[in-house]
């Protein structure tokens, strides 16, 4: 009967053991019309984060996600991601050693389509997180928002201006043989 209590005993008081809680969040950003946009996803309170499945929807009519790299927090983490599927960027991020801290874990580049004041929702779709040694951790989700503020500008620029500059060179050594 001891033994029965002890196991109840245990059961009951592991998953206040794991009570830990994180906040995943996505905050507000601008970005340029034709440009790129990092958006950054942050941690707050993270200890010992193992692992993490994030799904993030987006609008793309405003946004095509391009790209995602590992942040600060994880830099020695593995992270996958799959963009290829239109308004949805699903990540899974894996490390032994435990993330720890606040900070970014991840960054999700997009191209910028929209026109300028639009603006697209970042949604949190699906957070899940788990500590090092597989337990679920309480995750919070914080949505964000990105808004086209202004055209990005144009490429070109002293690229053109060297190009023009080669062509007036050769010129004036065509015209030279000539004489």
């Amino acid at each position: 009967m001891k033994k029965i209590l002890l196991i109840l005993g245990i059961l009951i008081l592991l998953p206040l053991a794991s009570a830990q809680q994180v906040t995943v969040n996505v905050g507000d950003i601008s970005g340029a019309q034709g440009g790129t946009a990092k958006v950054p996803i942050t941690l707050a309170g993270a200890k010992d984060v193992g692992s993490m499945d994030i799904v993030l929807n987006y609008d793309t009519t405003i946004l095509q996600a391009i790209y995602v790299e590992n942040g600060e927090l994880s830099k020695n983490s593995f992270i996958e991601a799959n963009t290829a599927n239109g308004g949805e960027v699903v990540i899974a991020l894996a490390t032994s050693s435990g993330i720890n801290g606040d900070g970014t874990v991840a960054i999700i580049s997009f191209e910028v389509k929209g026109d300028v004041g639009s603006k697209s929702d970042l949604i949190l779709e699906k957070v899940a997180v788990n500590d090092i040694n597989l337990v679920e951790v309480t995750a919070t989700a914080k949505n964000g928002m990105l808004r086209v503020t202004e055209v990005a500008p144009k490429a070109g620029g002293s690229g053109t201006a060297i190009l023009a500059l080669a062509a007036i060179i050769v010129a004036i050594v065509l015209i030279r043989k000539r004489q």
